[in-house]
């Protein structure tokens, strides 16, 4: 078992949970031999770790197949290790494309993220100013032991964020919160970046729903160009997906020209109006019937059209 009360994960944890979801990522792609068999490691390596997801690149398209025989296994073979809670991963899923390229050339070692930091924790003081302005906040309280408890844990927040300035931390563009350098925005302010994008790719295919995935990427990206790094190709193709779902979600039954069907398979079929023609209609529809089962009124529309 990884022991996450020593020094360093200490330190770590000292950061901010954001950075120590990375460090642990770290960790488990520098200790993967030894957390899991000797032949799922030569066949499965780790790339990242998003909301509780272990996403893994497997370079034998044929053991993909076998990827779900063994991923209760691995999951219970890391959490074991970490023993954290919430636990590090609760699902294993194929890495896509884009998540493979970003990984970094050969394992790093996590100590040697720690040497890269231009000031320690240890080195960080505090100025007669700054223990008198912590003081002053804590004498608020009436109760000595609590007042005490207040003025050290001012402290130890005072000294953390002079360690985050001295090596490079930098404000959030949204608010006053403290990001790593290599962030824009705080982990509260990024997730409502990401959904305002969704909004913003909704509109973009409401308004022209048979844009190709680049086409749509290059319009995004020129009206919220800070979101380059999130907007990756297949977040475009999550949105388009739940827009098809929603679209198909409000047909109204046995009207087949409706502007809700036009726009539903210009959506799944990438293509502008003048190329719709009502072979192509029947033929989206047939096939959004087996991918969108889950969809009663389109299957009752379906119905209706077809037997006709």
């Amino acid at each position: 078992m990884i022991d996450s009360d020593n020094f360093l994960h200490e330190k770590m944890r000292s950061f901010g949970e954001e950075t120590y979801k990375k460090f642990l990522c770290h960790e488990l792609i520098y200790n993967w031999d030894e957390l899991v068999d000797a032949t799922i490691a030569k066949k499965i390596r780790p790339v990242t770790i998003e909301r509780g997801v272990l996403f893994v690149d497997v370079k034998n398209s044929a053991f993909k197949d076998q990827l779900k025989f063994f991923a209760e296994e691995i999951v219970d073979a890391i959490n074991y290790a970490f023993a954290q809670e919430p636990p590090l991963v609760k699902e294993i899923k194929i890495a896509k494309g884009f998540q493979i390229a970003d990984m970094p050339p050969e394992k790093i070692s996590v100590s040697a993220q720690i040497d890269k930091l231009k000031v320690t924790l240890e080195q960080i003081t505090l100025t007669d100013e700054e223990i008198q302005s912590c003081r002053a906040q804590s004498e608020k309280f009436s109760d000595d032991s609590l007042r005490e408890t207040v003025f050290l844990t001012l402290l130890s927040q005072t000294r953390i964020q002079k360690f985050r300035l001295a090596n490079g931390w930098h404000k959030c563009r949204n608010c006053d919160k403290l990001c790593p350098p290599e962030e824009i925005f705080c982990e509260a302010c990024r997730i409502k970046e990401r959904n305002l994008m969704i909004e913003e790719l909704f509109r973009i295919f409401y308004d022209a729903p048979w844009l190709k995935t680049l086409e749509a990427q290059k319009i995004l990206l020129e009206k919220m160009p800070h979101m380059r790094d999130e907007c990756q190709p297949d977040v475009i193709e999550s949105a388009r997906t739940s827009l098809i779902q929603k679209v198909a979600g409000g047909i109204r039954l046995g009207d087949e020209d409706s502007p809700d069907v036009m726009k539903l398979v210009m959506l799944a079929k990438r293509l502008p109006p003048e190329k719709i023609t009502p072979a192509i209609v029947r033929r989206t529809l047939i096939d959004l019937q087996f991918n969108l089962a889950e969809q009663p009124k389109l299957q009752r529309y379906l119905l209706k059209t077809f037997q006709k």
